[in-house]
């Protein structure tokens, strides 16, 4: 039996389903910042989508080429051995439910590894956009989608989830990372309720500050449920005040599709500015998960 395959079946239906659908949101995202923008740009549009998509080229190559094909190949190896949640025998909707959870759990714990200083390297590459709108959402350096494959195919191995499951979170990963880098403006009695379930924008655009206790907060990629689980929530701060970007990196023309390509082998910085300060804002009075303007 051939488990690793570029051009498997399941890989031909995520193409066929998939893709098309990811266009349309990743277009619904594109009017909607366009018409209600969250945050006041500080580039233009056209500079910053230009290296942005120039880093996401050989990024989605990796994604598809390389991460997508060894997840599917890792898990079908799970379900030929009848590892994990294969052995359990638990009716559809409770393993669906675990799967989709242990997922979205891998996502967020990812990400969270993601800010240690060795893959830092690569991550940082998403961080330096001096703004945030839904290209950021495909500003991923390809060494990062390559490092990726050994966790986010490993585990979900190890724990029995099924490929078709796992090729369906995958849509819905990459539609929310469109969802919540985008630069819309919701207004708050809608974003508010949703913020209490997922990721939003607002949520991950404080994420994306400049203030370090910002940048570790915010992790999960579609539930907020295991910030909350791990107190790594933080909603209380206004949109107005936030400042996107990593300090040691705030010069835009420096961010070259060349230099951000090959940033992963430049020296870590320190989180300040070139003069040494370290941005900070007074901790707001309002509770940790109570969204704001």
């Amino acid at each position: 039996m051939r488990f690793f395959s570029i051009n498997s079946a399941l890989l031909k239906q995520f193409d066929r389903w998939a893709t098309p659908a990811l266009v349309v949101v990743a277009a619904a995202v594109f009017v909607n910042e366009t018409v209600w923008p969250l945050r006041r740009r500080t580039r233009p549009r056209a500079e910053r989508w230009a290296r942005n998509v120039g880093v996401s080229v050989p990024s989605l190559v990796g994604l598809r080429l390389g991460l997508l094909p060894a997840m599917v190949g890792l898990t079908q190896v799970a379900a030929h051995r009848r590892w994990g949640l294969h052995r359990l025998g638990w009716p559809e909707p409770v393993r669906l439910l675990a799967e989709l959870l242990i997922l979205d759990y891998v996502a967020y714990s990812w990400h969270r590894l993601l800010h240690a200083p060795l893959l830092w390297r690569f991550h940082r590459v998403h961080h330096t956009d001096l703004d945030m709108d839904l290209s950021t959402g495909w500003r991923f350096h390809a060494g990062e989608m390559l490092a990726s494959i050994p966790y986010r195919g490993g585990v979900p191995m190890l724990l029995g989830v099924r490929p078709g499951v796992l090729l369906a979170y995958e849509a819905v990963f990459e539609a929310c990372t469109a969802f919540h880098h985008s630069n819309t403006r919701l207004p708050l009695a809608v974003e508010g309720p949703l913020a209490a379930w997922m990721i939003t924008p607002r949520a991950h655009g404080i994420h994306h500050s400049v203030v370090r206790r910002e940048t570790q907060s915010n992790f999960g990629v579609v539930l907020s449920l295991w910030d909350r689980l791990h107190r790594t929530l933080r909603l209380n701060v206004p949109q107005e005040q936030v400042e996107i970007g990593v300090p040691a990196y705030p010069d835009a023309a420096a961010q070259t599709v060349r230099h951000l390509v090959t940033m992963p082998i430049e020296p870590l910085q320190p989180w300040t500015r070139f003069d040494g300060t370290v941005p900070d804002r007074p901790l707001p009075t309002t509770p940790l998960d109570e969204l704001v303007g």
